[in-house]
C-alpha cells in the first residue's frame, strides 16, 4: 500500500469534516497552527508521528482506517517503549532509531 501525502491527507480531511470540526479547531486541539494543518490536509506535508497520533486520537481514527493491521500484542516492555516514543522529541527519536539500527546489526 502506498502511503503518499495525498492518501493520508484525504483520510484526515474526511474524518475532520465528519466530526464537523474546522481546521482551526482541530489545529488548536492538537497544538499546531492552522496553516500547518492545512498543509497536511492538502498533501503538501506529512504530519510528524507525534502530530499524526494526536490527530487520529482526536478524530477517533485507528491504523485500520489507513489500511494497516493493528497488533493486539500487549506487553509491559512494549508499553514502556511506546511511552518513551510518545514523550520523546524528534532529536531523541532520531538518536533512538540510530541506536536500535546499530544494535540490530549485532543480533
Amino acid at each position: 500500500m502506498d502511503f503518499d501525502k495525498k492518501y493520508i491527507a484525504q483520510i484526515l480531511q474526511n474524518a475532520r469534516k465528519q466530526k464537523h470540526l474546522k481546521q482551526s479547531e482541530l489545529a488548536e486541539m492538537i497544538g499546531i497552527s492552522e496553516k500547518h494543518l492545512s498543509k497536511i490536509e492538502t498533501g503538501k506535508n506529512y504530519p510528524s508521528l507525534d502530530n499524526f497520533l494526536k490527530i487520529i486520537e482526536v478524530l477517533g481514527l485507528s491504523l485500520k482506517d489507513f489500511g494497516l493491521k493493528e497488533t493486539n500484542i500487549c506487553s509491559e516492555n512494549k508499553e514502556k517503549l511506546l511511552k518513551i516514543i510518545n514523550t520523546s522529541t524528534e532529536a531523541q527519536l532520531s538518536l533512538y532509531i540510530d541506536m536500535v539500527n546499530m544494535l540490530q546489526k549485532h543480533f
